[in-house]
This record gives structure tokens, C-alpha cells and sequence, in this order.
């Protein structure tokens, strides 16, 4: 073979390869990071916690979730952050992408906890290089008080070709997802706000999504939920317990059955008040999990949804920027 011939080769290797990975999925996860506030820190003070960078040149219509986890360890902090997500383009200034997310502490402690949210990204371009950015910012109504700091801090993405028509449950288009295996859903974005003396019982929607798998032939699907919770109570000895499960709902059928385990989620509260501490609290948190749904029939477009079912309700808690996320993938790669 002549260098002519190898270069004709090589190019139609080239074309070849980005028409079949036009439609493909990619995993990547940035590097971890960190942000540290110190005492006194002023509000509106940004620090940078996490980035990813990621090229979408190989798919015709992405689709990207995001996924960030951390630790924070505060010594004797107290005071609100604000976890943003950016999104820079081809040198374009960066916009934000998703909702804000919050941590806070309203009384000076020592502390260890885990924060982690997703949030997706349908409405990138393709051909494009973008760098997306976690920014931790000081919220609230007052300066940190102590130190605080985000400790293994990391970005994660997915990124799948979104199908054509499958939000309205089309029948797949086999162009398109003949080398597709993988489909990435993001529900719509809701909440809930419990107030003391709600009846137990009380159900609420907060969060769903319609997902067709007619391009899979045995789909497996991972449901993730994330959201914030925000708590409050006028005494230390209040408590509200809400209950989260994830229903579904196919084709014909009458009635939505559940997916997984029930998740509980209890607003804590002590009976000891710390002077000069005066009675009562209030904290925001993040809440997510995710659970599993193999036991789906060929060719079904489903619609799942996540419930808020108060159990007990003393403490005001309101749920907010609450999203449910599906990735369906072939369970049996040789079914087809």
C-alpha cells in the first residue's frame, strides 16, 4: 500500500469512525480538587472546587449529567455556601448551568458530612469544548464564622446522544440508535413545602420523567434523585419525617407500581440547647439516591415518578430543585 493509498485509508478510517460514534456514550471524571474558607469570610466570596472538561465533537445531539461529590470538614463553622455549576464554551464567558445548591449550619461546630447533587446539561452544542466548573460561593446573611473546608471534590460526567423522538415516545429510530445502547433522561425540576401539622399520608409529586425503550431490546435502568431540603423549627424537639419512593407507570396500565426500597429522610433535632445558643434550629442539606429498575418489558415507554409521603410533621421542611435522571443501558448486549 502506497502513502497515498495509507492516507485515503486513514481518512476514510477517520470518517468511518465518527459516523459510528456519532451516537455513542462516554464516561469521564475530572480531577479532584478542593476550596477552602477561612473565618470572616465575606458573602458573595467564590472559590473554585472542582473541573471537568469535555469535547462533544463525536456526538451528533449530547446530552450530559453531571455528578459532583465532596466532604466538608468545618471546625467550629457556621454560615451558608452556595455550590453553582458553570459551563465555559469556546472561550465564551461561563453561564450558569442547573440550580444552586446549598450547605449551611446555623451554629458554630465541629463537622464531617458528605454533599453530593447531579445536574444535567441538554442544551449544549455539539462540535464544542466546554469546561464545566463547580464555584462555591459564601451565601446566606453573614460572614463563615470558623473554617471550612471542601475536600475531595470531583466532577463526573456522562455523555450520551440524546434519541431522536423520544419524548414523545416515537417508535425508535433505528438510524440513529443501531449503535446506541445507552439512553440519558432528566425529568423535570419540582418541590414541596411541608408545614407543621401537614396530615400524615400527605403525598406530593416532586419530580418526573417519561422514558421510552423501544431502542433497547432487555433495558436495565439507574434512576438517580437529588435534591435540596430545607429545615426549620422554632424548638429543639421538633422533627419532620418524609418518606421518598420512586413509582412507575407503562403503556396501559391503571395504577403506578413502586421501583426499589422506600428512602426516609428525618429532620434531626436535639433536646439539649448549647448556650448562647437560643431554643429552636434550622439547616439545608442535599438528599439524593438512586435505585434500579431491571424488570422492564421490550418496546414500553414508562413514566416514573418520585413521591414525598409526610410521615410526621412538627419541623417546616421545604423540598426544592428536585430532579430525577434515568440511564437505560441493554441488560443483554447479544439479545439483538
Amino acid at each position: 500500500m502506497n502513502l497515498s493509498s495509507k492516507a485515503n485509508y486513514k481518512d476514510d478510517y477517520e470518517n468511518s469512525n465518527k459516523r459510528s460514534d456519532s451516537c455513542g456514550q462516554t464516561l469521564k471524571c475530572g480531577e479532584v480538587g478542593q476550596a477552602l474558607l477561612f473565618n470572616g469570610a465575606t458573602i458573595g466570596t467564590t472559590v473554585p472546587a472542582a473541573t471537568i472538561t469535555l469535547d462533544t465533537s463525536k456526538f451528533c445531539n449530547p446530552c450530559i449529567m453531571l455528578e459532583f461529590s465532596s466532604n466538608i470538614i468545618g471546625t467550629l463553622f457556621q454560615g451558608t455556601l452556595n455550590f453553582q455549576l458553570f459551563r465555559s464554551c469556546n472561550n465564551q464567558l461561563p453561564i450558569p448551568v442547573g440550580p444552586q445548591y446549598y450547605f449551611s449550619r446555623p451554629i458554630p461546630a465541629f463537622l464531617a458530612d458528605m454533599f453530593s447533587f447531579f445536574v444535567c446539561d441538554c442544551n449544549s452544542c455539539s462540535n464544542e469544548c466546554c469546561t464545566y466548573s463547580i464555584v462555591v460561593s459564601v451565601g446566606g446573611s453573614a460572614p463563615v464564622i470558623g473554617n471550612v473546608g471542601i475536600f475531595a471534590a470531583r466532577l463526573a460526567a456522562i455523555v450520551v446522544d440524546k434519541p431522536n423522538h423520544d419524548d414523545d415516545c416515537h417508535p425508535c429510530n433505528k438510524l440513529c440508535c443501531k449503535d446506541n445502547r445507552t439512553i440519558l433522561k432528566c425529568g423535570t425540576s419540582g418541590g414541596v413545602s411541608i408545614t407543621p401539622g401537614t396530615l400524615a399520608g400527605t403525598a406530593s409529586t416532586v419530580s418526573t420523567l417519561s422514558l421510552n425503550t423501544s431502542c433497547l431490546c432487555e433495558p436495565c435502568v439507574k434512576l438517580e434523585f437529588a435534591s435540596t431540603i430545607a429545615y426549620s423549627s422554632p424548638t429543639t424537639a421538633d422533627s419532620t419525617v418524609v418518606n421518598f419512593q420512586v413509582f412507575k407507570l407503562c403503556n396501559n396500565q391503571l395504577n403506578p407500581i413502586p421501583v426499589g426500597p422506600q428512602l426516609v429522610f428525618s429532620v434531626p433535632y436535639t433536646t439539649v440547647i448549647v448556650p448562647p445558643a437560643a431554643p429552636g434550629f434550622s439547616g439545608t442539606s442535599t438528599f439524593s439516591f438512586f435505585v434500579c429498575d431491571c424488570e422492564i418489558c421490550n418496546h414500553e415507554c414508562c413514566t416514573y415518578s418520585v413521591v414525598a409521603t409526610t410521615a410526621t410533621a412538627d419541623a417546616a421542611v421545604t423540598i426544592s430543585n428536585a430532579r430525577l435522571s434515568a440511564i437505560a443501558a441493554d441488560h443483554n448486549c447479544r439479545c439483538c
